[in-house]
């Protein structure tokens, strides 16, 4: 077996229902940001209406807190 299939860093799952995507980026570029090339910090996945989270190497202690993921849903019950 390939050492190489496992992710280094821990991988976020949100689940993606009612989920505004482009909140979403916004919020993933200002908590993660991005590289000196311009690049992001991040790779995000969407699966099965589930989105994957993947940090850089760079950033393994930052994560999404549960308001700020309910901040970005498009549906939010009052």
């Amino acid at each position: 077996m390939c050492n190489n299939a496992l992710p280094a860093t821990p991988v976020q799952v949100i689940e993606g229902q009612y989920l505004d995507q482009q909140k979403l980026m916004a919020l993933l570029k200002n908590v993660y940001g991005t590289s000196e090339e311009g690049k992001n910090n991040f790779r995000v996945e969407l699966r099965l209406n589930r989105y994957k989270i993947y940090p850089s190497e760079h950033v393994r202690n930052a994560t999404l807190t549960e308001v700020q993921i309910q901040d970005c849903r498009a549906y939010r019950r009052r």
